[in-house]
């Protein structure tokens, strides 16, 4: 995964390679199976043993078998079946243009953070595609809501034993959840992993956190419910909200409502593909526990029953509320430890930044259950430089002035290394920290950096080169979020550009500058 830093690539499913009637061959490989037995780039794998495939998944299991007969459509439209015999553990050798081959499961939350409601109109449709597909989840470790799962969709993950899953949990109570989730009557995510567990599946959980809502004493409810669910909970990752300067209809709103509505304006629906129910929002008294907190009780339908709980700001952390989100999660950290030998809860690498503390050492990570996740991204990548950096050269052919891009989060960590490159001859390497302009100032990550920010940047940096953080692009590094390839990015900025995101490919960049005249 990439660092450069604080957010890494979800695979996100390309709609339009989806056909519902198998799985089209992108690659086959030489000498494998199906180069024996003639199956060609193009060609769809519709069935196996009579079982119609719905994706990848289906494939894998059904392919597990001594004798195995397809049936494969042509990319002419002509069918046949090939019966084969061969080892139950031996693949037929091919690659699929998607993962999935039925419908895409989409996503029927209206979450305040969502992230596709804050970007502006314009882009390719498919990035306001809110996919909440639980295939995903154990393919590629997206994180999913389990909020649109029906009892065969239960039944096939019980059956194949899909695990580990990862879980948006957001909060444990099913009051808040609802909050969360922006929607009434979510199921209990605590049963949901029960049932889980009950199958031998294994589940990681993610919290967004949101300042004064579902942090604090919410928070510490929610974890406390997931250590209880330990072993089948794994790990529980606690991540900051992110916001972007506007939402889709092309301004900030202020409260955890308003960004909930922006999901029902008519513009998002009809961008959406699949139009959700609106939010209900009858003259109702508000019920309080003594202390004041909302009462859950599932039976007043949740979100119709609201009212002023939700009309909170919606905002950013501050250093201050980060740290003290750390100081809440430390004690959880030790008991864990103490109790299973891990330490199951896990702060995001954008906490430690934002609140100006040290990243945790290697070891408190574990073995890094939520890399993906922006948890313990910064710590790998730090401790890989300081190994990484005893291979960099003494010294280059030819004076080259280089630029190191990164979102401003992190600018202060790549000042240390910029510090080490310096030393070398005839190079001289500069951070150039980009403000987000296009999403606004508060979105510090490099993740979603875009090439109308950068360009800007590389051309008053000075600099004759430039390193990309291969995290702003997208899953096959090939475009930016605004749809810019390196190569335009590189015409445009007037100078070569290359992409890396671990320590080992920088030095490796800078070994190469070393050999070439």
């Amino acid at each position: 995964m990439c660092i450069w830093v604080g957010v890494a690539v979800e695979y996100q499913p390309d709609v339009r390679r989806i056909t519902g009637e198998g799985g089209v061959i992108a690659s086959v490989a030489a000498e494998s199976l199906a180069a024996q037995i003639g199956l060609r780039p193009g060609d769809t794998l519709v069935a196996i043993d009579g079982q119609r495939l719905r994706d990848v998944i289906d494939y894998r299991f059904a392919i597990a078998e001594e004798r195995v007969t397809l049936l494969v459509r042509a990319a002419d439209g002509s069918e046949r079946e090939i019966v084969l015999v061969k080892d139950p553990d031996e693949d037929l050798g091919i690659e699929f243009t998607e993962p999935l081959f039925d419908r895409l499961r989409t996503c029927n939350n209206k979450c305040p953070f969502c992230f596709l409601t804050q970007m502006p109109k314009g882009f390719r449709k498919t990035l306001y595609l809110k996919d909440d597909d639980y295939r995903l989840s154990f393919l590629y470790a997206n994180f999913v809501t389990f909020t649109n799962l029906t009892e065969a969709d239960w039944e096939r993950i019980e059956r194949q034993r899909l695990s580990p899953l990862h879980i948006s949990v957001h909060a444990t109570d099913p009051f808040w959840r609802a909050i969360m989730l922006g929607k009434r009557d979510v199921p209990d995510v605590r049963e949901q992993i029960k049932r889980l567990g009950r199958s031998g599946i294994r589940v990681h959980t993610q919290i967004v956190a949101c300042p004064q809502v579902n942090d604090g004493e919410v928070l510490r409810q929610s974890i406390e419910d997931l250590i209880a669910l330990h072993p089948t909970v794994e790990s529980i990752a606690v991540v900051p909200v992110g916001l972007t300067k506007f939402r889709f209809e092309g301004k900030a709103p202020k409260t955890i409502r308003a960004a909930i509505q922006v999901h029902e304006t008519p513009e998002w629906i009809d961008t959406n593909w699949e139009r959700q129910p609106l939010w209900e929002d009858p003259a109702a008294p508000i019920l309080l526990r003594n202390g004041g907190q909302p009462l859950h009780d599932p039976e007043l339908g949740f979100c119709s029953r609201l009212g002023a709980v939700t009309d909170v700001p919606l905002r950013c952390y501050t250093p201050p509320e980060a740290a003290a989100v750390l100081d809440l999660i430390e004690p959880y950290r030790s008991r864990c430890y103490e109790q299973f030998g891990v330490h199951l809860v896990y702060a995001s690498d954008e906490f430690y930044l934002l609140a100006g503390r040290p990243v945790p050492p290697a070891e408190a990570y574990d073995d890094m259950p939520q890399y993906s996740n922006g948890v313990g991204m910064v710590r790998d990548f730090l401790d890989n430089w300081a190994r990484a950096r005893r291979r960099l050269p003494a010294r280059i052919v030819r004076p080259t002035k280089l630029a190191l891009v990164c979102g401003t989060l992190v600018a202060p960590m790549m000042e240390q290394v910029v510090a080490r490159l310096n030393r070398i001859e005839n190079l001289t390497v500069q951070v150039v920290a980009v403000v987000n302009q296009f999403f606004g100032e508060t979105v510090t990550v490099s993740g979603l950096l875009t090439a109308q920010d950068v360009i800007p940047a590389l051309r008053a940096s000075g600099c004759e080169r430039a390193l990309l953080p291969r995290v702003m692009f997208d899953y096959t590094g090939e475009r930016t979020i605004d749809d810019y390839t390196p190569a335009q990015i590189s015409a445009e900025a007037g100078m070569p550009v290359a992409l890396a995101g671990e320590a080992d490919e920088l030095v490796r960049y800078v070994r190469a500058l070393a050999r070439h005249d």
